[in-house]
């Protein structure tokens, strides 16, 4: 069973991140199995044949014919038609072409039943082809085994039949039907059915009396047969309604090898039909048509319904859909908790971690979606027990933490990328170390498990940044460029890989463009006319120093810093005082800044430190 391989894995798997992806492969099974108990909307495929089929189904209303017997013509055509569709279909494409029309035609069988009118032989045909179709792709009922055909057989008034202790014999299972559970076989008292059939005793005196009514002798002998047949056919069909053992029996075995066993019972305890020699004329042909009547019988009754449930073997693709379920549900249960209890010692690890279990969140939440729209199919048995959902809140738990880990050690691998410098500003090193401290207080929203990883990575990180120099803010001054020219700056300050532009409009100068950009030391740059109004004089490159290196600073001071710098930044950034300029300042570095993906998270940092002097909250 699929929940006694998981345990398997579970016992394989615990304490190795690496098997994350195997665990996760395996419940791929468990998707494709669930897809046989209810294709999703997505799964389906429509064909023309089962868009009509659908439609005739659904659109069948009794209420349209004068008799009863026209009901029955119309209903049992319909069923003829789906079994006609199957085999069209082919061996290939049986499965879509009884997924698609699946709920139409149960719908159909159920709206039918209390009327009595379709013929129960053709109703048992059509359930077989789905639970067979079921157990053809459910590893979850590959070992059901069923009771010996000897188990439902008995000879009148003499108790079991004397090859019900068979067995054993090759091909026969002495292992009974297991009904409810998958770990503990159920011996179910099985009532067999009474064979009633004696050997045809003839005498003198009745060949006489024939011979004086003119009647042929094997012609009564026939007659006979033919009501014996039709009475036996009867009492199998009574035998076989509601017969959720013999139904398992039925799926469980081809046709031809049960009849063929039922033949073979008949003749090992029924001397008179069981003749020695073949030749003897008549022997054969009555196991042949004995065993037929008691097939076609028990065919009959295990589609006719018993009032309020459905037929047998609507109750048995029931009972076997809710197998498949409770399996997979505990099967995805017993992945989760394996995963759950996996140390993650790196990213790589945490991120396979998190999304092995994700999917199998999403695999679980599928599966109970799909219960839900089977509820039709899964309450074809009156009194079944419900589906049991295994609680799965540890599993969230661990997937909730992970997510947190992630989180954390994403910004401590962004952190750490930006020590791989030779210096740091101060107003940066402040930042980033008050960076560290907020992930180590996100600690709490972690499992235990989870607390060793983050910790260490943590203190990787923060020795990094400690141990990397640091050295005061300043700004950094360039030669004045000619005016009359394109200029930049020489070195790897203002090397640029990528400009992003912005236009200004003041409403006191025409509009005017300022591109920004980020150096090899996570330092904006900009690129701008050297004055807003003419003559421009030419585009110039500059580093922007941070709003830091104005907190000190009068404000002829500040103006002294704006005359190295384009003409538009102070334009855009100079108030009327010291402070106005500090937050005007700062907010324009913060839209230049915001303008390079590459220097978002220095900006995070600057506004995390309280470096940013702008009102904006």
């Amino acid at each position: 069973m699929s929940r006694d391989l998981g345990r398997n894995d579970n016992n394989n798997a615990k304490g190795q991140p690496g098997d994350a992806g195997a665990l996760v492969l395996a419940s791929e099974k468990t998707e494709r199995a669930v897809a046989l108990v209810k294709s999703g909307t997505d799964l389906v495929k429509t064909t023309p044949a089962g868009e009509y089929l659908t439609s005739a189904l659904n659109d069948f209303d009794p209420e349209q014919y004068d008799s009863l017997a026209a009901i029955s013509d119309g209903a049992n055509k319909l069923l003829m038609l789906v079994l006609a569709a199957v085999i069209k279909a082919g061996a290939s494409r049986e499965h879509e072409i009884l997924a698609e029309i699946r709920d139409s035609v149960f719908a159909f069988i159920r709206k039918m039943e209390p009327k009595r009118v379709m013929d129960t032989m053709l109703v048992s045909r059509v359930r077989i082809l789905y639970i067979r179709s079921l157990l053809a792709r459910s590893p979850e009922l590959q070992s059901i085994r069923v009771s010996p055909v000897e188990r439902f057989l008995e000879k009148p008034n003499s108790g079991r039949s004397r090859s019900s202790s068979r067995g054993s014999s090759p091909g026969r299972s002495p292992v009974r039907y297991d009904s409810s559970t998958r770990n503990m076989l159920i011996e179910e008292h099985i009532q067999g059915f009474k064979v009633n059939i004696k050997a045809e005793k003839k005498s003198k005196l009745s060949s006489v009396v024939l011979k004086i009514r003119g009647i042929d002798q094997e012609s009564w002998r026939h007659a006979i047969t033919g009501g014996k047949l039709r009475e036996i056919t009867e009492e199998a069909k009574g035998f076989a309604t509601g017969n959720k053992a013999l139904a398992a029996l039925f799926v469980h075995t081809p046709a031809g090898e049960l009849q063929r066993q039922i033949r073979n019972w008949l003749a090992e305890n029924f001397d008179f039909l069981a003749v020695a020699d073949d030749t003897v004329a008549g022997a054969t042909g009555q196991l042949e048509l004995l065993s037929t009547a008691i097939m076609d019988g028990w065919m009959a009754g295990l589609g006719a319904a018993q009032s309020p449930n459905t037929d047998a073997l609507g109750q048995l693709l029931s009972e076997y859909a809710r197998r498949v379920y409770t399996s997979q549900m505990q099967h995805l249960k017993d992945i989760a908790g394996t995963l759950a209890t996996e140390v993650a010692e790196d990213s790589a690890q945490v991120a396979k971690l998190r999304s092995a279990l994700e999917s199998v969140d999403h695999k679980r939440r599928k599966i109970l979606q799909q219960m839900k729209s089977d509820v039709v199919m899964l309450s074809l048995e009156n009194g079944a027990a419900p589906i049991r959902n295994p609680s799965t809140a540890a599993e969230d738990a661990r997937l909730a933490s992970l997510i947190s880990l992630d989180g954390i050690m994403k910004q401590v691998k962004d952190i750490l990328r930006q020590t791989s410098v030779n210096v740091l500003s101060k107003s940066k090193k402040k930042a980033m170390l008050v960076s560290l401290d907020e992930l180590s207080e996100q600690m709490p929203s972690l499992l235990d498990l989870d607390h060793p990883c983050a910790q260490r990575h943590i203190a990787e990180a923060r020795y990094a940044v400690e141990s990397t120099p640091e050295e005061e803010d300043k700004l950094l001054e360039y030669p004045a460029q000619g005016p009359t020219r394109e200029t930049t700056t020489t070195g790897s300050e203002t090397d640029v890989a990528q400009w992003n532009v912005l236009q200004f409009n003041t409403g006191a100068t025409t509009p005017f463009i300022i591109k920004c950009g980020a150096n090899s030391n996570s330092e904006l740059v900009i690129k701008a006319d050297a004055r807003v109004q003419e003559p421009k004089g030419g585009e110039i490159v500059r580093v922007v120093p941070k709003p830091t290196v104005l907190e000190n600073m009068a404000l002829e001071e500040m103006k002294e810093v704006f005359t190295q710098l384009p003409e538009a930044l102070s334009l855009l950034a100079l108030a009327r005082t010291a402070d106005g300029t500090r937050a005007r300042y700062s907010r324009l570095y913060r839209t230049l800044a915001m303008k390079v993906p590459a220097l978002r998270d220095l900006v995070v940092e600057l506004e995390k430190g309280g470096l940013l002097k702008d009102v904006k909250s």
